[in-house]
């Protein structure tokens, strides 16, 4: 679980945003979700499926909580720094948008029927946003 970390590039002509070294040879499938403001989005889980996000606009807090150790990171990803969040198996995630209109890019190992039987999921009662 980590950062990879992107760049962007700024000219005359407009702006470039890459995360080079995301090698997307892994990933089966994409979506964009678009979070309302104050609104949490938590807590789903797998043991197996690595996830990756990608702020395409805006910005999103996402915490991922660790099914095991009970580890809670909390990580602010923003379309003004170019970067992939990967998330690997054992882990539950949440997110909730930092501002109106972001848009969250969640990238996938996992098709949906595998990803469906891999699913765990824990409430904002249990653990705490």
């Amino acid at each position: 679980m980590g950062w990879i970390e992107g760049n962007i590039h700024q000219d005359e002509r407009g702006g470039v945003r890459f995360v080079n070294d995301f090698d997307m040879s892994d990933v089966v499938r994409m979506y964009c979700i678009e979070p309302k403001l104050g609104v949490v989005r938590a807590w789903q889980g797998h043991k197996d499926e690595r996830k990756w996000f990608y702020v395409a606009k805006g910005r999103v807090l996402v915490k991922t909580f660790a099914m095991e150790s009970l580890n809670k990171v909390e990580y602010v990803l923003t379309s003004s720094e170019s970067n992939v969040l990967e998330i690997g198996g054992g882990y539950y995630n949440g997110f909730e948008a930092l501002e109106e209109g972001s848009v969250l890019m969640v990238f996938s190992d996992f098709n949906l029927e595998q990803s469906k039987i891999d699913d765990y999921r824990e409430t904002v009662e249990n653990i705490k946003w």
